[in-house]
Formats: structure tokens, sequence, C-alpha cells
């Protein structure tokens, strides 16, 4: 990527205290395991000194103190510094999306373009607002009175549809659509009747959307994605959904209508939650859970239906012990009611438990 650094300016970049000794060249940035001696690499505490030692980075980020004896720049937080480091290798964007507007777009004569990169095949309708400072990639459409703060980035084949708003530095990676038709319906005697839906998606500032992430637009109103939230590849949020700031939203996740979710609320991957539910500031929802009430503040949930993460492992252990459970009980009812009972072999064989197996074990 061009970059070949002293190490000793890698630590004037990053604020970092060099120690003494070698001042090795850093050309790229690697994990500990995939590092060569031309990269930085990053220990974040004693409990990596074995992966470290065994690295063949030239280099490391480590915590002040920490006794690696290996060329090493002090930094109070080495994966932030790391993260900060890796923002130098990107390419330039000016190579990705050179400036100005290519030939093959198309640009209506009422949209307003500030002196932003306009890529091949990309579409701005009439009355469209493109800040400055914004990079447009390859087919990319913005839609009729829809609006794009500074510095946006939005990658090859996004769509903003009409009257969206997006706000400054927000980054939108390919095939995201903002703005569709949301899931409104109406049945009726003649089927499905089609609500219009008349509102539009406001997404905040410093918002990064993944690929193929699909947020729809209000029914009436808007729906809303707040500042320095970011969303993974595959996200969807439903009409009407208020999503707070500073939110991290895993892949798959899917959010039905009209949910409000509070400020720094995170979801695993393949998340789903109910219709008009409100997640409290905070939350943090597990993995494939499934969320049909309302979650308080600061909760911890997982599983289906979402359950305090406490009780919803217990329940899990509980189920683990249910086969053998049953066994016992099948013995029983045979002794009792003095008659053979389907399953009484199986049921003498799931008596033989293993300890780990006994209640007292979940505690």
């Amino acid at each position: 990527m061009g970059l070949a650094l002293r190490l000793s300016e890698v630590a004037a970049l990053l604020g970092g205290h060099l120690r003494p000794g070698a001042d090795p060249q850093v050309t790229g940035a690697a994990s500990l395991a995939d590092a060569g001696p031309d990269d930085l690499s990053f220990v974040t505490g004693a409990d990596r000194m074995g992966e470290a030692q065994r690295s063949a980075a030239g280099a490391f980020l480590v915590p002040p103190g920490l006794a690696l004896d290996r060329p090493a720049i002090e930094v109070e937080r080495p994966y932030e510094a790391f993260a900060r480091f890796l923002a130098r290798l990107l390419p330039e964007l000016d190579r990705l999306y050179p400036p100005g507007v290519h030939p093959t777009a198309v640009v209506h004569p009422t949209a307003s373009v500030g002196a932003a990169s306009v890529g091949p095949y990309c579409v701005i309708g009439a009355g469209a607002e493109v800040g400055a400072g914004c990079r447009l990639g390859p087919h990319v459409t913005v839609g009729c009175d829809a609006r794009l703060g500074r510095d946006c980035v939005l990658h090859a084949h996004v769509t903003v549809r009409e009257g969206c708003r997006l706000g400054e530095r927000v980054i939108v990676h390919a095939g995201t659509v903002i703005g569709a038709d949301g899931f409104g319906y109406l049945p009726g005697p003649r089927g499905q009747l089609k609500i219009p839906q008349v509102g539009i998606v406001e997404v905040g500032d410093d918002v990064e959307l993944g690929a193929l992430v699909t947020i729809d637009r209000a029914t009436t109103g808007r729906t809303v994605i707040g500042a320095g939230s970011k969303l993974d590849n595959q996200v969807h949020v439903a009409h009407n959904v208020h999503i707070g700031r500073s939110c991290a939203l895993s892949a798959q996740t899917g959010i039905a209508g009209s949910c409000v979710l509070g400020d720094g609320v995170i979801t695993g991957g393949q998340v789903g939650i109910a219709d008009h539910l409100t997640i409290g500031d905070g939350a943090r929802i597990g993995a494939q859970a499934g969320v049909i009430k309302d979650v308080p503040k600061g909760a911890t949930v997982f599983g289906y239906p979402a359950l305090d993460f406490q009780e919803s492992f217990r329940i899990t252990a509980a189920m683990r012990r249910l086969p053998a459970a049953l066994g016992r009980l099948r013995m029983l009812e045979h002794k009792l009611g003095g008659s053979p009972v389907p399953g009484a072999g199986q049921a003498a064989q799931n008596l033989q438990i293993d300890q780990n197996d006994q209640p007292n074990r979940e505690k």
C-alpha cells in the first residue's frame, strides 16, 4: 500500500513512547499470528506474551511496562492505537474515487453536487443534494430530493431513495438500500391492500452501514438511525424504527416496525425483534435471540423467547438433563404401575447418568 515508516515515526504519529534500541522500518500491520518482519502488531497485556514471543512481527504496540524484549512503542491502549495505524494503510480515497463527475453519470439539472466524486453510471435525481467531499462509487443512485451531508462515502450499487437524508461522514457499503417502501399492507376482501409509505429515512452523522443493509422508509414521519451507530452486513430495519446513538447491530439482525432502540444497544448475529417494542439504553441481545417483549435499560438477554441471560442459561442447562429425567420417570411409572412401559429398556440406560448431569451441578 506504499507506506514505509520508521518505528520512531510511527511513535510520533500515534503519540506513543518508543523504547530505546532498534528503529526498524514498518510497511504493514497484522495480527500476532500473521505478522511478518516488516509488520507492526500489538499486545494488549501479559496474557498475550506467549503469542508475542512466538510472533514474527518486526515491532509491537504494547501497554506501558510490559516486559517484551522486542522493538516496541508504549501506548495506553494498544488496540486503539493499532486501529489508528491501520487507517494510514487504507488506499487514498482520491485514488479509489477521483474527484469530479464521470461522463457516464446522469445528474439532473436541478440537483446540487458539491466538490464531490461521482462515479461511473451514477444517477442523481431532481432536487437531490450531494455535499462537498462525498464519494459515490459506480452505479450509486441518489433519488429525487434526497440529501447527503459532507464527506459521505457510498460504495458501489448503493441506493438512497427519494427524500431520504444522510448526515455527515456516513459510510455505506455495497448494495445497501436506504428508503425502500416499508412492509405495510391491510388485509381485505380483495387481498392485501398496500398502505402508501410516504415517510423518509434519516441517518445521523458518522453512521456506518454494511453491505446489503436494508432500511425501510417510514409509513409517515421518519425511520431513524442515530449518530455513530454501526450496522453490520444484511441488517434489516423496518418502517418507523428509531435506533439510538452509538448502537452496534450484528449481521442479519432484523428489527420489525415501530421499535425504539435506545443509545448503545448491541445485538449479536441473527437477532429478531418483534414490532412496537422498546429496547432500553445499553441493552445487549445475544446471537439468534427472539425478542418478543420490551428489554429494560442495561439488560442482557438470550434465547427464544429472549430472557435474562442467567435465566436463559438455567433453562438451557435443564433442557440438557431432560432425556435422563424422562428415563427416570419411565422407570418409576413401570415400578408403580407394575406393567411394562414402552422405552423402559432405554430408560434403564438413561439411569446411568454422569455426575456432571445432576441438578446440583447447575449452581
